[in-house]
């Protein structure tokens, strides 16, 4: 049996997906179980969220292993939910953590994600971390304006990176959780091909077989436009130093480690924007 968090995201959704479908037993911990109820009686549910460390403890109760997303809890509250954890059996753990955990001096998304995983590995717990760079799924955030306009905006400037896929993050998650081989490892994970935001555009643009426009913007712009969606300032402000980190090529790095953990290599982001295609439509 193993707990999933997160699994109303991109990456814990296909967690869960792929755990099932290789024949595990999942136990889900969320705060509304409506949202889960299409996966049905193939999982468990256990109902709380991360300020109840009770709720936690309850719901690892037997579990071999959790998946953690970063998600809301700051480092202390890790180290609660652990200390809760550990009162039911000493379950391994799988952390999803950010490639920029490497330099948290000099990034504060980097700092907030090391943070956590300094108060995971203080726990005592067999755990292991996935580091990815930028998600597939980020290109989400363009969907609005892409629809009515043809544009993607862009803070990026010309910066390349290597997105991954979901499922292919997922996948990496599955073998850390279900093979003790990977525990204590920090595994950094990325797809296959360096792309800047144009690329993506253009490759979208040629999948969707419209003109589509990619267009510069300062990054502070991205920073208001994810305040004004709800995120606090710190936190936007954070995501924009991550911005600054891609536009300045800090993120132009290739790893292997989706083939060497997986056996298979990551979707290259034409083969996933086909998959998806629809919800740029």
């Amino acid at each position: 049996m193993y707990l999933i968090t997160g699994t109303t995201g991109n990456v814990g959704s296909e967690v869960v997906a792929q755990l099932l479908d290789s024949g595990q037993m999942v136990r889900v911990f969320t705060r509304n179980p409506d949202k889960v109820a299409h996966w049905g009686k193939r999982i468990q549910v256990a109902i709380g969220d991360f300020a109840q460390p009770d709720a936690f403890a309850r719901a690892a109760a037997g579990v071999e292993g959790i998946f953690l997303m970063n998600g809301g809890p700051d480092a202390e509250s890790v180290r609660q939910l652990l200390e809760a954890a550990k009162t039911q059996g000493s379950p391994s753990i799988v952390f999803l953590s950010t490639m920029l955990a490497s330099i948290p001096e000099e990034f504060q998304i980097g700092k907030l994600h090391k943070d956590k995983e300094d108060a995971i590995r203080a726990s005592d717990l067999q755990a292991t971390f996935i580091r990815p760079v930028g998600f597939m799924t980020n290109t989400y955030q363009w969907l609005d304006t892409i629809k009515a306009e043809s544009v993607a905006y862009n803070p990026m400037g010309a910066g390349k990176s290597a997105p991954i896929a979901p499922e292919d993050i997922a996948a990496v998650v599955i073998r850390a959780l279900t093979d003790p081989k990977f525990s204590g490892k920090t595994l950094e994970v990325t797809g296959s091909e360096l792309l800047n935001t144009a690329d993506q555009v253009n490759i979208l643009a040629q999948i969707l077989d419209r003109p589509l426009r990619c267009v510069d913007v300062p990054i502070e712009f991205a920073i208001q436009g994810f305040m004004r969606a709800g995120v606090p300032a710190p936190i936007a402000a954070a995501i924009g130093q991550s911005f600054e980190a891609v536009r300045d090529g800090r993120t132009a790095t290739i790893k292997d480690t989706v083939k060497q953990v997986t056996g298979n290599q990551p979707k290259t982001f034409e083969a996933w924007a086909r998959e998806h295609a629809a919800r740029f439509v």
